[in-house]
């Protein structure tokens, strides 16, 4: 599970777990799980303390966002329905898409690590989180 107010939607988790998948494939990961990896890669973070305090679920975090892998859709189903029953999750699916309540934390986030522009737009945001997400494999 991570912090939602820093992850930008389904293509940012999409392109980080794409690019743990091949780390893992080709033998390159950072980590040694591949949960961690996608928290790496989700977090543009090569440092597993780093990626925590950003991305990780703290005593404070409000919102999280929860991702599954498996082979068949059968599988994921049912696993999402034991993790949800099991957890007592109230699931919002619209939670992940919610840009306004984040865009605030995420811009900060993005001038921190250097990122410029006069005005984040909603494009400008996400090319910036996946082009932090790719430069971690180029590391």
């Amino acid at each position: 599970m991570l912090e939602n107010r820093y992850i930008w939607g389904y293509r940012h988790l999409y392109s980080a777990t794409w690019h743990a998948l091949m780390a893992m494939k080709t033998k390159r990961m950072i980590s040694k799980t591949l949960s961690m990896e996608v928290l790496l890669y989700s977090s543009g973070q090569r440092q597993i303390k780093k990626a925590i305090a950003l991305l990780g679920v703290k005593e404070n975090t409000e919102e999280v966002v929860g991702m599954l892998l498996g082979k068949t859709e059968q599988f994921l189903i049912d696993a999402f329905t034991q993790v949800k029953e099991d957890l007592h999750l109230k699931v919002n699916l619209d939670l992940l898409e919610d840009y306004s309540s984040k865009s605030q934390d995420v811009t900060r986030m993005l001038a921190n690590d250097g990122f410029k522009a006069s005005k984040f737009t909603f494009s400008e945001i996400e090319k910036a989180i996946l082009q932090r997400v790719a430069l971690l494999a180029l590391e």
